[in-house]
């Protein structure tokens, strides 16, 4: 049994071998390459000129490989085909092949947009004020501020401007007078000096005092007379008066318009910039 079983292993490798070399092939139909038929390869003519042609309706639409080999005719059907002249027009389907592999027309550029132009930034306000005014003057320019500005970005400074008054002797006639006069003073020890610098008016005279304040200078008045001084007198000088200032702190450039146009009904006066 074990003789036979040997003799059936050595028929089993004879026959995979003869298999494997295709000598079963033509007699049993068993080929070691399957479905796979090789012999046919080495059969073809020109094989490196096959083109695989897409079907008829994608024909247009895809367009041939660039590299693509132009078909090679086998020698014998050639010769019985005529070769093109040069200048025969080229087929439609080729035609149609290279319009549609025709790079696309560049959109056309659009226009550029204009850059806005920014809005310049407007002036800053500036501190603006005209004065000072009398009160007669101040009447006139109030009425034209409020007319022109209402009750709006305009303040008032009010200052009271103090006076000055004078202690005084005069005017003299003569010289001749007037020495006499001085040498009396002299004599009772009481100051004095030549007035000067004064309106014509007052000239010539004796000045025993300036004054900032009306009371004090009636003070020495009194005194003087106390002391059989005659003709003593208090004189102003410069009288004291109230002055008005306007100020409006922020004015824009359409306020700036404005006022510049109150010139004529401000007396001479104009606005100009804070001074402090």
């Amino acid at each position: 049994m074990l003789r036979a079983l040997v003799v059936i292993l050595v028929l089993a490798n004879l026959a995979f071998y003869g298999w494997t070399q295709g000598w079963l092939t033509g007699v049993l139909g068993l080929s070691p390459d399957g479905d796979r038929e090789p012999q046919r390869l080495s059969a073809q003519i020109d094989a490196a000129a096959l083109r695989i042609v897409p079907p008829r309706g994608m024909a247009a639409s895809t367009p041939a490989p660039a590299s693509a080999v132009p078909p090679v005719v086998a020698p014998s059907a050639a010769s019985q085909i005529p070769a093109p002249e040069a200048s025969e027009p080229p087929a439609p389907a080729s035609a149609a092949g290279d319009m549609a592999t025709a790079p696309p027309l560049p959109a056309a550029a659009s226009a550029p947009t204009p850059t806005p132009t920014p809005t310049p930034a407007p002036p800053p306000p500036v501190c603006l004020e005209a004065g000072p005014f009398t009160p007669a003057e101040w009447r006139t320019a109030e009425r034209a501020l409020r007319n022109t500005l209402g009750e709006g970005p305009w303040q008032l400074i009010t200052r009271e401007k103090p006076g000055n008054w004078m202690v005084y002797v005069g005017p003299y006639k003569s010289r001749v007078i007037m020495d006499k006069r001085a040498e009396q003073l002299r004599k009772m020890e009481i100051a004095f000096e030549e007035a000067q610098d004064l309106p014509e008016e007052y000239l010539p005279g004796f000045l025993f005092g300036r004054y900032g304040v009306e009371a004090d200078a009636r003070a020495l008045q009194t005194r003087l007379t106390g002391q059989k001084v005659k003709y003593v007198r208090v004189v102003p000088l410069v009288k004291p008066t109230t002055l008005h200032t306007v100020r409006i702190q922020k004015a824009d450039a359409d306020i700036q318009e404005r006022v510049a146009a109150l010139k004529p009904r401000l007396s001479g006066h104009l606005f100009e910039t804070c001074k402090r």
